[in-house]
This record gives structure tokens, C-alpha cells and sequence, in this order.
């Protein structure tokens, strides 16, 4: 059976375009039944972690992870790669880190100790949206790698390909049958 390629157009395009929106570099390569369901399954994913962290668990923190490791978000190195629905946690931080103000009303800026503390009544629903955000960006890194590299297909010898092609032609002459039957 040949294998027809994929024509994948300008793959570094079709790669930032799967960061910034996830499935949007799938639907630029005309590949849209995977574009829609990589967008379907990605946002939802993270959506449903930040509606479940009441908004307030994507954020990022401008620290040194090796002189302040209880300050650093590790989470966000995952919810980064979700791509533009994180965006605007980076944006806040770096605004505040110097000194200039919030902008969006301070959506997604690093919430308060009083706040991250509140959180603590939501129970295991603020470490499960944690997890969700971070599972959605770290599945978006493959999805990524697909749009660049587009799908993985499998070269066949022409040994394997004839062995799948006729099972059933096994030449047996020669074989000897030893023991009871």
C-alpha cells in the first residue's frame, strides 16, 4: 500500500501556530478533523482546570529557583505551552516584576498569599485543575511536534512488506516432525 505524505507548507509557521492556539497549525496544513479535535480535547482540558482553580492557578512569579524553590510555578513551565489562553499570566508577571501596573484588570497577575490561602477550602480541586492545566500543555508540546513534523509513518523493507503481504505462502519443506502427537 503506498503512503501518500502530507503536504505540511511552512512547518515553523504551522508549529507556532499549534503553540499559540492549540489545533491551529493542524487546520493551516488542511489537516482539520485533527486540528478540531486537538483544540476540542487541549482547551478543554485546560479550561476545565482553570474553572476548577477558580482562575487563579495559572500564574507566573519572575524568581530564582534556587534561592526562593516555594515561590517558583514549575506548573506554569507546563501551562505555558497551552500557548495564548497562558499568555496573559507571563504578560502580568513580567508588568510587575517591573514595576508598572496590571493591565486586564490584574487577570491572571500573581494572586495574593490571602488569596492562594483561600484556596486551600476548594480542597483537591485546586491541585486537580493544577494538574489539568499543566496535563493540557505538555499534550499541546506533542501536538506541536506533529504539526512540525507532521504524521509518523513507518518504514517497511521490501522483506517485511512481502512477509505482511502473504502470510499464508510459509514455505515448510525441509521441516521434520519429532515427539507424539
Amino acid at each position: 500500500m503506498p503512503i501518500t505524505p502530507v503536504p505540511l507548507r511552512n512547518r515553523y509557521l504551522a508549529a507556532f501556530l499549534a503553540w499559540l492556539v492549540p489545533g491551529s497549525g493542524h487546520l493551516y496544513q488542511g489537516r482539520t478533523a485533527k486540528g478540531i479535535l486537538y483544540a476540542l480535547c487541549i482547551l478543554s482540558l485546560y479550561f476545565l482546570g482553570f474553572a476548577l482553580g477558580d482562575g487563579k492557578i495559572v500564574y507566573w512569579r519572575w524568581v530564582n529557583p534556587m534561592q526562593n524553590p516555594d515561590k517558583f510555578c514549575l506548573h506554569y513551565v507546563g501551562q505555558f505551552f497551552v500557548g495564548l489562553p497562558a499568555l496573559p499570566a507571563l504578560v502580568q508577571s513580567t508588568l510587575e516584576y517591573y514595576g508598572l501596573p496590571t493591565i486586564l484588570g490584574g487577570f491572571m497577575a500573581v494572586p495574593s498569599s490571602n488569596v492562594i490561602n483561600g484556596l486551600q477550602g476548594y480542597g483537591k480541586l485546586i491541585e486537580v485543575g493544577t494538574i489539568y492545566t499543566t496535563v493540557a500543555g505538555l499534550l499541546n508540546v506533542l501536538a506541536i511536534y506533529d504539526a512540525f513534523d507532521g504524521p509518523a509513518y513507518a518504514d517497511l523493507d521490501e522483506e517485511a512488506e512481502l512477509a505482511l503481504a502473504a502470510p499464508s505462502e510459509v514455505k515448510l519443506e525441509g521441516l521434520k516432525a519429532e515427539g507424539s502427537a
